[in-house]
């Protein structure tokens, strides 16, 4: 982004510097399911007779977990998925130079 100032006013200019890949699947992006799951289940790990709660609470780490089994965004996961492609060692290295 170019700013530059005169006086007391500022402008600012941007140009685009990216561009939106095309898509590689000629797929619906409402027909994509997205399954959702949480990095560390302590549900899961509760019913099987490990109870983690007082360790992490304990270590202050609450926070953290909250965050990691955050939100998933769904429509940004599919974006990403229709426009993935997959490509061999020789090409991906041809295309880092």
């Amino acid at each position: 982004m170019a700013t530059s100032t005169s006086g007391s006013s500022m402008q600012h200019t941007t140009r685009s510097n990216y561009s939106i890949k095309p898509l590689m699947m000629s797929i619906l992006i409402d027909s994509l399911d997205v399954q959702i799951e949480s990095p560390v289940d302590f549900a899961s790990l509760k019913r099987n007779g490990v109870d983690m709660e007082a360790l992490i609470s304990s270590q202050k780490m609450s926070d953290y977990f909250h965050m990691l089994n955050g939100p998933t965004y769904v429509n940004l996961v599919k974006e990403f998925w229709i426009r993935a492609e997959v490509c061999d060692v020789e090409s991906a290295k041809s295309q880092e130079s």
